[in-house]
């Protein structure tokens, strides 16, 4: 997919208040733009949680995302029932997605994001 405007302004409006989570949330999404050829962006949720979908192939086949978060923001993936990395660390307990929670740009490193997103693209059956 092609960034437009409106694809963009839309990803920006869910941290409506949160500059911190946008900035990292910015960062990530770049990533994954950057990763992935056939990329397609959904923004899904209601009025007070919001999150953007990254699918391959339709938008039920999602390969991760972002979400706002109070005090940062969460990358989730998805097909992954672990990783072993030394800074990056899963949190919560998703059925199918795992998550990882930045509090600032400075702790999302490039390489580590590109590693953690090629095990997704091997992990994911589409």
């Amino acid at each position: 997919m092609t960034e437009n405007n409106s694809s963009q302004e839309k990803f920006n409006a869910m941290f409506a208040d949160r500059d911190a989570g946008l900035n990292i949330g910015l960062k990530l999404r770049k990533l994954v733009f950057d990763f992935f050829d056939e990329i397609e962006e959904n923004i899904v949720g209601g009025a007070k949680v919001k999150l953007a979908l990254y699918s391959r192939g339709g938008p039920n086949q999602v390969l991760c995302g972002i979400q706002p978060a109070k005090d940062g923001c969460i990358f989730y993936v998805h097909h992954l029932k672990s990783i072993d990395h030394p800074r990056l660390t899963f949190t919560g307990k998703g059925k199918h997605a795992k998550q990882i929670r930045f509090q600032s740009a400075d702790q999302v490193l490039p390489t580590d994001i590109q590693w953690l997103l090629e095990k997704v693209e091997q992990a994911a059956p589409y």
